[in-house]
C-alpha cells in the first residue's frame, strides 16, 4: 500500500499525457479533413450565384457549401412550379432536372456536413487535451508537492516521538 501511496501520482500524469496525446492527434485529424474537403470542394471551382445568401463566392467552406445547396433547391423548385421529384409526373421532363438538382444538393450538404464533423471533433480534441493537461498537473502536483510535503510531516512526528 505504501508503493501505491507513494507512485500513484505516476498514472496520473500518464494518463494525462495518454490524453493529451490522443487529443492532439483528434485536432489534427480534424484538420485534415476539414483542408481534404475544402480542397475537393475548390477543385470544382462552384462560385455561388448573385442571388445566393452568399453571392458570388467560391464555394469552399461549409457556409458556401449550405448557401450554394440552398440556392440550388430553390431554383429546381422555381423550376417545377414548387413541385418535389416525387410529385411530378412520371413523363415530366422536369423530372430529370429536379433529380440532378437533388443530387448536386445532396453532395454539398454532405461537404457541409463533413466541415461540421471535423470542427465537432477538433472541439472535443481540445477538450481531451485541456483534461489531459489538467492530469498532469494534478498528478505532478500531488506526486511532487503533496507527496514530500506529507513524507517530511511522517518524518517530523517520527522524530518528536523519539525525543
Amino acid at each position: 500500500m505504501e508503493f501505491i501511496k507513494k507512485w500513484a501520482w505516476l498514472g496520473a500524469v500518464g494518463f494525462g499525457i495518454v490524453l493529451v496525446a490522443s487529443g492532439l492527434f483528434m485536432v489534427r485529424e480534424a484538420r485534415l479533413a476539414h483542408n481534404d474537403v475544402r480542397d475537393a470542394l475548390a477543385a470544382e471551382r462552384i462560385i455561388t450565384p448573385e442571388d445566393a445568401e452568399i453571392p458570388l463566392a467560391p464555394v469552399d467552406s461549409a457556409a458556401e457549401a449550405k448557401a450554394q445547396a440552398d440556392i440550388i433547391q430553390t431554383h429546381a423548385l422555381r423550376t417545377t412550379e414548387g413541385k418535389t421529384y416525387s410529385e411530378l409526373a412520371r413523363d415530366d421532363p422536369r423530372r430529370g432536372t429536379y433529380l440532378q438538382a437533388v443530387t448536386l444538393r445532396t453532395a454539398l450538404m454532405e461537404s457541409y456536413l463533413a466541415f461540421k464533423v471535423a470542427d465537432l471533433v477538433q472541439g472535443i480534441g481540445i477538450i481531451v487535451v485541456l483534461l489531459g493537461a489538467s492530469h498532469v498537473v494534478l498528478g505532478a502536483y500531488l506526486g511532487l508537492v503533496t507527496a514530500p510535503a506529507r513524507e517530511r510531516q511522517v518524518a517530523a512526528r517520527a522524530a518528536m516521538e523519539n525525543a
